[in-house]
């Protein structure tokens, strides 16, 4: 169990697909244009208690975020037969984040290169993966970034709660500063979790949780917990 297990929002989800409902941790939109990809990781996440919304093409993508709750989404960089520059991802990137901020997308494209790799980052993506994937790291990465896209999305939850409770006047007074360490607890569980999980890499971390380095320092300083070496 994780620190921050307590706060996370854990949905029960139905698997159309498979014909049955089961208890689910995440949810995962999982978007490429292979019939026997989206096959594969829909049985893969499965057997880790991940549910899938699958989607062919940016388009479905989208209808998809914007018809169900989703918790992070793997997509695939190409789509169109002999597409290989990745446009059509970055794209689709650029959208989802636009959606929702909040989202965690992890890209993933058979036509890996650095270069792509930097810019998938720089339109908002969190992670990469290679085709072909190893299949423990592939979970891990999707389960992480889902666990911290559910806990960002607690602190933004917390962060407004406590805005409301100090504009609302000194009566509530009690009830802002109890939110507030909340907030507090909640933020440090979840620093501390993503430099745990990255091994103290800044730059990592960082974009894990969606802050920039500076932001990211301010925090560790806030909580008392100094990079690791």
């Amino acid at each position: 169990m994780t620190p921050i297990d307590a706060v996370l929002d854990h949905a029960s989800v139905t698997d159309d697909r498979l014909g049955r409902s089961d208890k689910m941790l995440y949810t995962i939109l999982v978007a490429d244009d292979q019939r026997d990809v989206l096959d594969a990781l829909r049985l893969l996440f499965r057997a880790h208690e991940l549910a899938v919304v699958s989607a062919s093409s940016p388009a479905e993508a989208l209808a998809a975020v914007k018809a169900c709750r989703v918790h992070a989404a793997l997509v695939d960089l190409n789509y169109d037969k002999g597409q290989t520059t990745g446009e059509q991802g970055l794209a689709l990137v650029t959208a989802l984040r636009k959606f929702d901020p909040s989202l965690p997308v992890i890209a993933m494209t058979a036509w890996s290169s650095i270069e792509l790799a930097l810019q998938a980052m720089q339109h908002g993506a969190r992670d990469f993966v290679e085709k072909p994937w190893d299949e423990a790291r592939l979970v891990a990465t999707v389960r992480a970034q889902a666990e911290l896209g559910c806990a960002l999305r607690r602190v933004a939850e917390l962060e407004s709660e406590v805005q409301r409770l100090r504009t609302t006047g000194s009566s509530n007074s009690s009830a802002a500063s109890f939110a507030e360490m909340r907030l507090l607890e909640v933020e440090g569980a979840l620093v501390k979790q993503a430099m745990e999980r990255f091994k103290g890499n800044i730059s990592r971390a960082a974009r894990a949780l969606g802050l920039s380095r500076s932001a990211l320092y301010r925090r560790l300083d806030r909580h008392h917990l100094g990079p690791s070496s």
